[in-house]
């Protein structure tokens, strides 16, 4: 049946054709305006087969041609319309519509390194064109080039300095740039038994990026905010240094360790960790974290997460030699994606003795059981800005059959230096 109909459409537009070419023969102008009327309404089936039976009898009808190409690209058939344009412009090197389209070919085909190509070509004829040069800065990014990106797009803004679609690819630029990160985050840690503990610390550091990940030094500053003592004397520092390194595609690890001032922060701080990417955006860790204060402290820790669509599923498990025996916790991580990698919201929820990424005090390891729930929220404000924060409570057992309630706050601002 569908053979039947398009058969009629291909008589119809020959006898439309024809009918034309009786009335005005040679009327070029008037037949591609046939078929970019019936393109322009959303008849692409039949502007596709008027224009096919025009070219049958006019072949080097070249902009009759570069019109059907993007209707063949507008129904998906990116291939086809390229060999046309290719023929066009095999002929007419210079024809700037030909070049106009092929770029917007590969930009729909997500062609990068053709979509360079075809670009700066076009460019040639229509420099200071706005879309084209967009569709440069893009394939510039794509391909890895984002200080040329940067620039193409910073250019681009001073002329149009409100283009939402110029901002949003800027912001994807230095979002992905490689450049040095500055952080600081706050951390305050709250309970009130067996006695008032009203905890601070500020971290301030930086994630330099190197070949194969990041190196992130960064110092903690701890004050146990009590009114019976000065400032200094409930004062602890510590050092770290982490990084996280790509050792294959498919296999990351984290390494870190620091050094503290013991009172509050352990005298030593140890991490390995190692990820393994699987089929169906899985992966599976392990790991250890290590800790001396008075004496040694090891958590192993195994681990498992899952994307689905905007979605990341993590189960953390903790394992610890406490003086009782081993102990077990667990932490259920449930995140959001939206715009970018930086824009989202999590909640967490966890069980047993051990704090989520231990240690940031020497409190972490008072406690013998807790129940803790945890919501954060991270936005990207800016290309070079991004803020984080979270809030967490927890329900802990610190003696035998004794509990209090506990609260965490923390907020975090990151800023990227091109």
């Amino acid at each position: 049946m569908r053979t039947l109909s398009l058969f009629f459409l291909l008589f119809f537009g020959f006898s439309l054709y024809s009918q034309t070419d009786q009335a005005t023969p040679a009327s070029r102008g008037e037949l591609f305006e046939q078929v970019k009327s019936l393109a322009d309404s959303g008849d692409l089936e039949e502007a596709r087969l008027l224009a096919s039976t025009v070219l049958l009898d006019q072949p080097d009808f070249s902009d009759l041609k570069v019109l059907l190409a993007m209707i063949h690209g507008r129904e998906g058939n990116v291939e086809q319309g390229i060999v046309l344009l290719r023929e066009v412009l095999e002929k007419s090197p210079d024809h700037g519509d030909a070049l106009l389209a092929l770029a917007s070919l590969y930009y729909w085909n997500n062609n990068w390194e053709e979509l360079l190509e075809a670009a700066n070509n076009a460019l040639g004829i229509n420099p200071g064109d706005e879309d084209l040069l967009y569709k440069k800065a893009l394939a510039q990014h794509m391909l890895g080039n984002d200080s040329i990106s940067l620039a193409t797009l910073d250019s681009l803004l001073l002329e149009d300095p409100d283009n939402k679609l110029f901002l949003d690819l800027r912001k994807q630029v230095l979002i992905d740039y490689p450049g040095k990160e500055l952080f600081v985050r706050y951390f305050y840690d709250h309970f009130s038994q067996p006695y008032v503990r009203n905890w601070h610390m500020l971290t301030a550091g930086v994630d330099y990026p190197v070949s194969r990940g990041i190196i992130s030094p960064y110092l903690n500053m701890g004050h146990f905010a009590d009114t019976g003592s000065n400032f200094i004397a409930t004062t602890a520092f510590q050092l770290n240094v982490d990084a996280y390194l790509n050792i294959t595609p498919k296999n990351q690890i984290l390494l870190g360790y620091g050094i503290g001032t013991p009172e509050y922060f352990p005298l030593h701080r140890a991490v390995v960790h190692l990820w393994q990417s699987l089929p169906s955006a899985w992966s599976v860790s392990a790991g250890a974290r290590y800790f001396y204060f008075n004496e040694h402290y090891i958590f192993y820790a195994l681990g498992v997460d899952k994307y689905i669509g905007n979605y990341w599923f993590d189960l953390k498990n903790y394992i610890f030699n406490k003086d009782y025996g081993w102990s077990l916790a667990s932490y259920l991580t449930l995140r959001r994606y939206m715009e970018t990698k930086y824009d989202y919201i999590s909640a967490t929820l966890g069980y047993g003795t051990s704090p989520d990424e231990p240690i940031t005090s020497i409190a972490d390891l008072q406690r013998l059981n807790a129940i803790s729930v945890q919501l954060s929220i991270m936005r990207q404000v800016s290309g070079n800005i991004r803020l984080s924060a979270g809030v967490t409570y927890l329900y802990e057992e610190f003696f035998l059959q004794e509990y209090r309630h506990r609260i965490n706050l923390q907020a975090a601002f990151h800023y990227k230096i091109r």
